[in-house]
């Protein structure tokens, strides 16, 4: 069953809230960050290949819940976050150059990135509501991380990686 809808529809259906299915995603992305490998890899592609983590999880997370994105809906993803993105950028160099000088500044600003962050998650949400996109039978994990790659233009090397990272919170997961 390959059928259109927009996220609307889907979560109609299933009788859930938008504001509940982003509750979801943030908890779910809170226990999966958890994990040191996780969290290893995403930091890594975010650093390397400019991929957003929130992003990579989202990915993931609408995979295992087969409902594919394709690379111009990552591409509007980008677009509509870019300044919450940026904000959040800056609130984490900042709390990157206190680490060592500062500890109760440090967590204050660690505090105001992970809302900045939450932020960012409920706006993709928000987004996402008009999308026409797939919902299939399958699971979409790996084409929605390829195309989120391919939005950010991360090349061969960030596919890999990508795959590597689905493969690794899908065992999480299970």
């Amino acid at each position: 069953m390959n059928s259109t809808t927009n996220l609307d529809l889907v979560l109609e259906q299933k009788d859930i809230s938008a504001a509940d299915w982003a509750d979801e995603f943030w908890d779910w992305t809170c226990a999966v960050y958890a994990d040191g490998e996780v969290q290893t890899l995403c930091l890594a592609m975010q650093n390397r290949f400019n991929c957003n983590v929130n992003f990579l999880l989202l990915a993931i997370w609408l995979g295992e819940r087969r409902y594919l994105i394709s690379k111009t809906g990552w591409s509007m993803l980008i677009k509509r976050t870019e300044r919450l993105r940026k904000g959040v950028r800056r609130i984490r160099e900042s709390r990157r150059k206190v680490k060592l000088t500062d500890r109760e500044k440090y967590e204050e600003l660690l505090n105001l990135e992970l809302k900045g962050e939450n932020l960012v998650q409920a706006k993709a949400m928000e987004t996402l509501l008009g999308f026409n996109n797939s919902v299939l039978e399958e699971n979409t994990v790996e084409p929605n991380l390829i195309a989120y790659v391919r939005a950010t233009d991360g090349g061969d090397e960030a596919e890999k990686e990508a795959r590597a990272l689905g493969v690794l919170v899908q065992k999480l997961s299970d």
